[in-house]
């Protein structure tokens, strides 16, 4: 279970529905643009530190393991995700680096970001970054009433 930032092509008058809805069911076989890539990387250690990189046949993925942000990259589609590791303080930290990470994807790639967990576009999450550390504190309640052990919590 994770925090996920979702990044798709979107046009202005398409709505996010529309957007992540086209964007599953889309069959690009195209490879990710390498140059691109490299500029997620270089944010992701300015932002993370050093990670770790795996370059697939049709995807490039990268893994902060402290944090375990993960970042997945395909042609038309970027995927930012943390575990549900941290509550607090903690969690708004984490919080805090992967909407900063998500800006650089967005920048880099031209893709729009949308945060699902609080169904607002990246920009408007950032700027109200509470509202994802609420969320990780919901669900650090849930995992310790169902006894549940995390890093954050166990």
């Amino acid at each position: 279970m994770s925090y996920d930032l979702i990044f798709v092509p979107r046009g202005d008058d398409q709505s996010w529905d529309d957007a992540l809805k086209a964007a599953a069911e889309a069959d690009t076989a195209e490879r990710p643009r390498a140059e691109a890539w490299a500029r997620i990387v270089a944010a992701a250690r300015q932002v993370l530190g050093e990670v770790s990189v795996f370059e697939g046949a049709d995807n490039y993925e990268l893994t902060h393991e402290p944090t375990g942000v993960q970042v997945s990259y395909y042609a038309d589609e970027v995927g930012v995700t943390v575990p549900f590791w941290y509550r607090g303080d903690d969690a708004r930290a984490v919080v805090t680096a992967v909407y900063q990470l998500g800006a650089a994807v967005g920048a880099v790639t031209g893709l729009s970001g949308y945060d699902p967990q609080v169904e607002l576009p990246l920009s408007e999450a950032a700027a109200r970054p509470e509202l994802a550390g609420a969320v990780f504190d919901e669900v650090a309640a849930s995992f310790a009433r169902r006894g549940v052990v995390s890093p954050s919590n166990g």
